[in-house]
């Protein structure tokens, strides 16, 4: 059965926002004085291959990009992003960085950087809608433009 445009339409929006999450990643560490590189597109669970010039080291880096990742209840504030089906490795020198695109607004995304290992903690399984990944408000200045984390590794 073939796609209608509306459906190519919402693939080619998604593309995009995902693009942009991964290429604005990109740029910021990029001017941070790293080689970064990105993956050719369909490449499972790695975006970006991050190196530092100076110290040899590399990480690798998937973007998970939402135009607007802000969700609210009357009693708390989350963000959240599809967990999508690959797996994600779980090594020291992988992240995930999260892009909030704040609705398509020109202001700056947000950007909460997450280690491998704690991206579990942040997993979660709704019955309906699939897997999400969520931070709480109340957690959220523990990951956001946290671009230390990726820095120490890199030292």
């Amino acid at each position: 059965m073939a796609a209608t445009s509306q459906q190519k339409g919402k693939r080619k929006d998604k593309a995009s926002t995902g693009d942009a999450g991964a290429y604005y990643v990109a740029f910021r560490l990029a001017a941070m004085g790293y080689t970064v590189g990105l993956t050719t597109h369909g490449t499972r669970a790695i975006d970006l291959i991050v190196g530092n010039p100076n110290t040899g080291k590399s990480v690798t880096v998937q973007t998970k990009t939402m135009r607007d990742a802000l969700g609210r209840s009357r009693a708390e504030s989350w963000h959240k992003w599809r967990a999508g089906k690959s797996p994600r490795p779980v090594h020291e020198t992988f992240f995930c960085a999260f892009v909030d695109l704040k609705g398509g607004h020109p202001e700056t995304p947000d950007v909460y950087i997450v280690p491998s290992p704690r991206l579990g903690s942040l997993l979660n399984l709704y019955k309906t809608g699939g897997d999400w990944y969520v931070i709480e408000e109340k957690d959220a200045k523990e990951y956001r433009e946290h671009w230390d984390t990726i820095e120490c590794a890199l030292a």
